[in-house]
């Protein structure tokens, strides 16, 4: 494919989302470094086609399988992601006409199949134009399930699993939310200025603001700017940080002075969010599993200004190396999880996981939160997240957990979140479940360690 044509890297970032485990967020990132003479409308035309078609992906395959007589399986993937970007066009971007996004797909296909591959392709898209008024989609009342997974654009397993727990009507409600475009949202670096400040000078650049109404320093920007190109993130005014996330931190509640481990740390969101709250003051040990991710979260820091994070390359499901044996007076193990309250932002995890995804995610989380656990002074804060929604790696990891530690008890967190939160609290554990307009679906339990049964020694 040549040249630097917005379908074709869209196209190129569809196909390497198949081949590889790489993030859609850190493809398009990656693509627009690359490419340094796209402009702000190519980048945003790129963006919304490769979210749109993650996004849409179960009702575009319905169409193709049918109206093609070669098998979904059997179409080459390139060709497969050629049209699914032709009828995303069609169908959802009312500004694009017909007959343009059908010959820019041709185009992509004859380049890389030959007439052969072109004229496959012009041969679908020009029979859904023809007959789109006449194709059926799976009933509602026959089938509930099809029908959500098709219409809605959701894994088939999946929707069957939300209608046993919740209903039709539910699932749709959710269905329907996580196909919504996620708000984009910054934490203010309070070390500098304040979330006032920050907003006014963001307005004075043209910025459209508004303050986040959970967290009390986050700021959502309205419109489609890039985020990744607003003005003082490379002062470290601010970070990119989700709302949902941006609350982990303050149900941690860490106080100046403290020794604080954060688990599972890279990118350093949260790290950076807990040094703030410290006003920098304490220590923060860092831990993660490559010198990569913990350079992500050096980099961080210095940015933002914040000199007490020190990082540990470490497993955190196995003994760490900590050093002179120190425990903490807070813990925050923020898991690798299945990602599933965060499919509005992150569409392609709704393709790449799976049911055993959950079930082998689970040992592993609780492997962590296991071990972790055994560097808490008495008295010391354990909080553990996910941004997942499942029971079996959220409130199944906890209660296992504390039947198997007594030493540890849940903490009441009603004391210490205002009363705009209490609706997510429900027997101990901070839920948001289906996600709400500000955020996405995340997990919170936060436990306190009541006496030293099988902790470290001094």
């Amino acid at each position: 494919m040549k040249g630097e044509n917005p379908r074709a890297i869209s196209l190129r970032i569809l196909n390497r989302i198949e081949e590889t485990e790489l993030h859609l967020d850190q493809l398009l990132t990656d693509s627009f470094r690359r490419y340094k003479t796209l402009n702000y409308l190519d980048q945003a035309f790129i963006t919304e086609l490769t979210y749109g078609v993650l996004r849409w992906r179960e009702r575009l395959d319905w169409i193709i399988r049918n109206l093609s007589k070669i098998s979904l399986k059997k179409i080459d993937q390139p060709i497969l992601n050629i049209l699914r970007l032709g009828l995303y066009q069609i169908i959802f971007l009312s500004k694009t006409p017909p007959f343009s996004a059908v010959d820019e797909s041709v185009k992509l296909a004859k380049e890389i199949k030959g007439k052969r591959g072109g004229g496959f392709v012009n041969a679908i898209l020009r029979s859904f134009l023809r007959k789109k008024e006449e194709l059926s989609y799976p009933d509602l009342k026959e089938d509930p399930s099809l029908h959500i997974s098709v219409l809605y654009s959701h894994p088939l397993w999946l929707v069957k699993r939300w209608i046993k727990e919740m209903g039709v009507e539910k699932t749709i409600e959710i269905c329907n939310m996580n196909n919504q475009i996620t708000p984009a949202t910054i934490r203010v670096n309070t070390l500098k200025l304040s979330r006032e400040q920050l907003m006014e000078r963001l307005g004075e650049e043209g910025i459209k603001v508004i303050p986040t109404y959970f967290s009390d320093e986050g700021i959502r920007i309205e419109g489609r700017k890039a985020i990744s190109q607003l003005p003082f993130l490379k002062d470290g005014l601010f970070i990119i940080q989700d709302e949902a996330s941006q609350l982990v931190t303050t149900i941690l509640d860490p106080r100046p002075g403290e020794r604080i481990l954060d688990a599972c740390a890279s990118p350093g969101s949260k790290t950076t969010h807990i040094a703030q709250r410290m006003k920098n003051e304490g220590e923060i040990y860092s831990l993660d599993l490559t010198e990569k991710k913990l350079n992500l979260i050096e980099e961080s820091c210095f940015r933002l200004g914040i000199s007490i994070v020190k990082t540990i390359k470490g497993d955190a499901s196995k003994p760490l190396t900590i050093p002179n044996n120190f425990r903490f007076d807070r813990v925050l193990v923020d898991v690798p999880c299945s990602g599933f309250g965060t499919i509005r932002k992150n569409p392609d995890l709704k393709w790449r996981r799976n049911e055993m995804d959950i079930k082998r995610l689970s040992l592993l989380q609780y492997s962590i939160l296991n071990n972790c656990s055994r560097y808490i002074k008495e008295g010391g804060i354990l909080v553990y997240s996910t941004c997942t929604i499942f029971h079996e790696e959220n409130e199944d990891i906890v209660e296992k957990f504390l039947r198997e530690n007594l030493e540890f008890q849940l903490d009441s967190i009603e004391e210490i979140l205002p009363e705009k939160f209490h609706p997510f609290i429900k027997n101990g554990f901070f839920k948001t479940f289906p996600p709400t307009e500000e955020m996405d679906g995340f997990f919170v339990a936060r436990m306190v360690k009541i006496s030293q049964k099988n902790s470290l020694k001094e």
